[in-house]
């Protein structure tokens, strides 16, 4: 927990709110309270899922918005303006930047611009030292998505990044929060487990 409450001094630095939990269940316990009564946006997330949060976030909000991998429709297109987005990070580094990598670009335009608030719920297995190391977590967790989803990658069956341009590529955009941007509110919800992938 001393790393969190650490990293959790850092990112307020850089001008994002931060939460500190020591387990999933009571994070996921405090998004259902925030969120009451809302329009909630989801990103695809592995940590989402494993927190069961799509199911316990259905019983409060007013309307969710959900992200299917490989798609950018209509649905993707309400959950940019909803007001609550939750999604995860591939990783944050000690000095606190934010890293993902998107295929569709949904989920890191999201945390850009359009919802009233975003909340990154990050498990503490996504902390990496420095911004090259959280660089190359995002890569080698976007390998182990292609080859979860089943994409028709290079990755998917070498397991490495081969910097394809398939059509499938998990890799199209990548994102690094260095500081919080205008207009968004972004809050990091740092969980002492390992979540996600």
């Amino acid at each position: 927990m001393q790393q969190l409450e650490k990293l959790s001094k850092i990112l307020k630095k850089h001008g994002f709110e931060s939460e500190l939990f020591s387990l999933g269940s009571l994070a996921s316990e405090r998004v259902c309270e925030i969120v009451k009564d809302h329009t909630i946006g989801f990103g695809s997330s592995m940590t989402i899922r494993k927190l069961g949060l799509l199911d316990s976030v259905k019983n409060y909000a007013k309307t969710v918005f959900t992200h299917l991998p490989g798609r950018g429709g209509e649905e993707e297109r309400k959950a940019l303006t909803a007001d609550f987005y939750l999604t995860s990070a591939n990783a944050i580094s000690m000095d606190g930047h934010i890293v993902n990598i998107d295929g569709t670009g949904n989920r890191v335009s999201a945390t850009c611009f359009g919802p009233g608030k975003v909340i990154y719920l990050v498990g503490k297995n996504k902390i990496t030292k420095t911004l090259d190391e959280a660089m190359k977590r995002a890569k080698d967790t976007a390998v182990k998505l292609a080859k979860y989803y089943h994409r028709k990658t290079p990755c998917a069956v070498t397991g490495k990044c081969e910097n394809c341009l398939s059509d499938d590529c998990l890799c199209s955009l990548t994102l690094i929060h260095r500081k919080k941007p205008y207009g968004i509110d972004i809050s990091v919800f740092l969980i002492d487990e390992e979540l996600g992938l």
